[in-house]
């Protein structure tokens, strides 16, 4: 499908853009301890740039820091000097055509460094009720647990809201103007209000945070007034010719909040005060586990669009759109006037380069996101972005793929994800690559998952048409042997073999038990299997995969995990949003299980309080006790020949693990 409505350039006030894919502004946590741009964070933003989005907003930088910032690395312009970092920025996007945009920010009661500092959360009006934090969002590793950055889960620090004063009012108006001032007399393009997601000045906009009784509460021209206000002040200071807008939520989901008609009549008052377009997306309860993935990282595709076409029939002003749109629907919103541009945030970390491919008529080169939500997750961990099926993102300083000092001759041992990514990159780098496959078909264990879900099936298919199109010389159903891999001198040998998955103990000889390795008809076939009784040993998302499959055909289903933690490999809010999925569609999840056994009346095992069960099973599905390693690699080593073990076979940390151990590797040679 061609894209010329995506692809036309376009206009925000006096901003010309070369086409409407905007970078969606992210929190992306690769500044300095205290806000400062870091050279990796231009590099991120500059393959942004290169790859063809017209506009990048840099997320959630803070206008007081230190004051009012989540984490300690979030960007920031709270004085002069943090202004070099935003100048070197500004031009290295420049130079390739880009524009770039910071997305301007108090985080109110969410600025979890205030917590940390002992100082008060500024907010409109003291909360009513203290929120109640959803059991969900407490299953975590310990890992996790110990880094996590939420108000309600930091360590350490003591929780105090401050209602603001009208000097408090005024001043924060005025460091939004400052702020606006600074980026401009830097280079940067423009600056996006936000507006929505429970930062500051969505407190005031909500009637869920906003409460005061003054000027500044009750009606919905009251409650935008403190917006009102900034967009004004920013007009004082630098005049109508510089780019301004705002973010604002269509509405909010679990919350008798803010409505769509909230969100048109700000947008009006908005426009009327200066702004030069509006960007309409959606909040949700932060207290509720799915909210993240209902709401800002929708997992609905498109789930904005209709938001903001409502918004865009009441404004003059260029309604920007986002929500999990793919380019086809992108194209398809823009060509019925729903939208005048479109903002991607996980397709563009996924791919860079997507604008360009889009351009170049090769839509079916674009790396597809697989929706693990490693990226939004890594703020919650205070960690940097991230992305599951790009090893690049978030290391684009380190990790640089640049043609290698010394062409080679690499064998490539075994066909899945991590194999694949493995022959892709060392093709990209120049060296002659050979990918060798046992079975008969690519994507190795892989293949199952493709079968339960599509961001999976779209992702195998990307990396099958990777290895055609690069012309790899791939070579099915042929079993790779130490000695014949001596023989051919290859220079390297990367094992991309995977795990093995052996019967435990207790399904020795059992013909109701499946391990991964005997699925594969099973998921191929559509059967009825309403009235039987499945239990799932292993929560993982592949467990969870297998059962949802299960559920849809009809099963009654449950599944046993040893830890408290299901889908672990997945990021936070992806976790969240499956283990509720799973339970919503029926499935009974069993965390602290331990199997005893399976025998004529079902399977026996022990619970997290010690407590004998047992569960009907007429079938069970084995999806963990995976174990590394691989024996070709023992064989080779014997011979005196090193090989490169990758993926699964070096460590079980599932695709996203599989990218990264591929990169690492590959760009190391």
């Amino acid at each position: 499908m061609a894209h010329p409505h995506l692809l036309a350039p376009g206009r925000v006030g006096s901003l010309d853009l070369r086409n409407r894919i905007l970078m969606c502004p992210m929190g992306d946590n690769q500044a300095t301890d205290g806000g400062y741009v870091t050279d990796q964070q231009i590099d991120y933003f500059e393959a942004r740039a290169r790859g063809g989005a017209a506009l990048l907003l840099v997320g959630s930088v803070g206008v007081t820091a230190p004051d009012g910032l989540s984490t300690p690395r979030q960007s920031a312009i709270g004085d002069e000097t943090f202004l070099d970092g935003w100048r070197r920025m500004a031009d290295r996007v420049h130079a390739h055509g880009g524009r770039l945009a910071l997305q301007l920010v108090h985080n109110g009661k969410n600025a979890v460094e205030d917590i940390v500092a002992g100082r008060p959360l500024l907010v409109p009006s003291l909360l009513h009720k203290e929120p109640v934090a959803d059991p969900l969002m407490g299953m975590l590793t310990p890992d996790e647990l110990e880094n996590m950055g939420t108000p309600a889960q930091v360590q350490g620090g003591r929780i105090e809201f401050r209602e603001m004063t009208q000097d408090d009012i005024a001043s924060m108006v005025a460091a939004y103007a400052d702020a606006v001032e600074r980026a401009r007399d830097v280079g940067v393009d423009a600056c996006e209000l936000h507006a929505g997601h429970g930062y500051l000045i969505d407190n005031f906009l909500s009637p869920t945070t906003n409460h005061r009784e003054d000027e500044y509460g009750g009606s919905v021209e009251n409650r935008a007034r403190f917006l009102i206000e900034i967009l004004e002040a920013i007009r004082a200071r630098v005049g109508r010719d510089y780019p301004v807008w705002i973010r604002i939520n269509g509405g909010e989901a679990f919350i008798e909040g803010e409505t769509l008609e909230d969100a048109c009549r700000v947008a009006e008052l908005a426009e009327a005060a200066g702004a030069d377009a509006v960007h309409v997306s959606l909040y949700a309860d932060p207290a509720l586990g799915i909210g993240y993935t209902e709401a800002h990282a929708t997992h609905i595709p498109g789930r904005f669009v209709e938001l903001g076409a409502t918004v865009k029939k009441r404004v003059g002003i260029p309604v920007i759109t986002a929500g999990r749109i793919a380019p086809d629907e992108a194209e398809q919103v823009l060509a019925d006037g729903r939208a005048d541009f479109v903002a991607m945030g996980r397709k563009l970390l996924a791919d860079p380069e997507l604008p360009n491919k889009l351009a170049a008529r090769a839509a079916e080169t674009v790396r597809p996101c697989m929706y693990h939500y490693r990226c939004i997750s890594q703020i919650f961990v205070r960690s940097h972005v991230r992305c599951a099926v790009n090893a690049t993102t978030g290391f684009e300083s380190s990790r640089r793929l640049e043609p290698a000092a010394v062409e080679k001759r690499v064998l490539v041992v075994g066909g899945g994800p991590a194999g694949m990514e493995a022959a892709r990159l060392a093709s990209l780098r120049g060296h002659d690559v050979r990918l060798v496959e046992e079975s008969d078909r690519l994507g190795g264990r892989f293949a199952l998952a493709a079968r339960t879900a599509e961001p999976n099936a779209e992702l195998l298919a990307w990396l099958e048409g990777e290895m055609a199109r690069r012309a790899i010389d791939v070579r099915l159903g042929e079993r790779a042997e130490a000695q014949a891999i001596v023989a051919e001198g290859f220079d390297e040998v990367i094992l991309a073999t995977g795990a093995t998955w052996p019967r435990p103990s207790w399904a020795e000889g059992e013909a109701r038990v499946a391990t991964v390795d005997d699925l594969a008809d099973w998921l191929e076939g559509e059967g009825d299997e309403t009235g039987r009784h499945f239990v799932v040993v292993g929560g993982d998302r592949a467990g969870l995969a297998l059962a949802s499959v299960a559920r849809r055909r009809g099963a009654t289903v449950e599944v046993l995990e040893e830890t408290e933690v299901f889908a672990a490999a997945n990021g936070l809010v992806g976790r969240w949003r499956y283990v509720h999925e799973a339970r919503a569609s029926g499935i009974v999840l069993h965390g602290g299980a331990r199997v005893d056994g399976l025998d004529a009346d079902g399977l026996r095992w022990t619970s997290r309080e010690g407590g004998a069960e047992l569960s009907a099973a007429d079938l069970v599905f084995v999806a963990n006790g995976a174990r590394v390693g691989s024996t070709l690699s023992a064989a080779l080593r014997s011979l005196g020949i090193v090989g490169h073990m990758i993926g699964d076979a070096k460590d079980l940390r599932s695709v996203e693990g599989a990218m990264e151990s591929a990169a690492e590797l590959v760009l190391s040679l």
